[in-house]
């Protein structure tokens, strides 16, 4: 089974990930990047809804399993990693379509991080939580990624997300306008994110555009990102 895969629902491009709990790596990102690039590509789909294949996880977060040690020993592929997670975070936030998440399980870490990435979010209600905790892995939040949750949350929760690692709910985040539904179940929250996404049926054009100006100051993050070192919390290594 490929670890993304996508089908076409009329105008909805409708992206599965398939990787267990889609922890983000290269290998996760090449296969995202691709599928992203084909859909732009090869169809004329004008809304994006990305979904997950595992029961209780939409994404996980960074693959720390790899990467922890990787950085101990200094592989050389930590920096092109931390340039393609770049570079997928950069393609979801201004991709020209409308982009929804189907969150059908845990978003944790970098998981909520792409989760902010979207447009819009639904939820299912019975299983998964959204949850920062990087206060407490000890990693500390990029510019951008900050900007993109600030663009989704109100600020009192921001700094209840990033500051305690709270497990937020679906039923706390539809309170406070965060997602747009919280749904009983995966299968409604793909259901109805597919409703939602069919119903707009915007131009890819004008949402690229918009989408630009919209995202200028989060582009701008990602156009000057000094990177701290994970072992230090202080330390450029770019």
């Amino acid at each position: 089974m490929p670890l993304v895969e996508w089908t076409l629902d009329e105008n909805v491009a409708v992206l599965t990930m398939n990787s267990g709990e889609n922890r983000i790596n290269l290998t996760f990102l090449g296969e995202l990047l691709k599928a992203l690039d084909d859909i732009e590509n090869k169809t004329k789909a004008n809304a994006l809804v990305v979904k997950a294949a595992d029961p209780k996880i939409w994404c996980n977060g960074m693959d720390l399993d790899w990467l922890v040690p990787a950085i101990g020993r200094k592989d050389p592929d930590i920096e092109k990693f931390f340039d393609t997670q770049d570079k997928m975070y950069r393609r979801v936030t201004f991709y020209p379509m409308i982009t929804v998440a189907a969150l059908t399980g845990h978003a944790f870490a970098g998981g909520a991080i792409l989760a902010c990435s979207f447009d819009f979010m639904f939820m299912r209600a019975d299983r998964g939580f959204l949850c920062f905790p990087e206060v407490d892995l000890n990693i500390p939040f990029l510019p951008y990624m900050d900007a993109l949750i600030r663009r989704t949350m109100p600020m009192h929760k921001i700094m209840e997300a990033e500051l305690t690692g709270k497990r937020f709910t679906a039923s706390e985040l539809e309170k406070f306008n965060i997602i747009r539904k919280a749904c009983p179940s995966a299968d409604e929250t793909v259901k109805e994110a597919i409703a939602f996404a069919k119903s707009l049926n915007k131009g890819r054009v004008i949402v690229g555009e918009m989408k630009k100006v919209m995202n200028a100051h989060i582009g701008q993050f990602m156009d000057h990102i000094v990177r701290p070192d994970l072992q230090t919390g202080n330390v450029p290594i770019k």
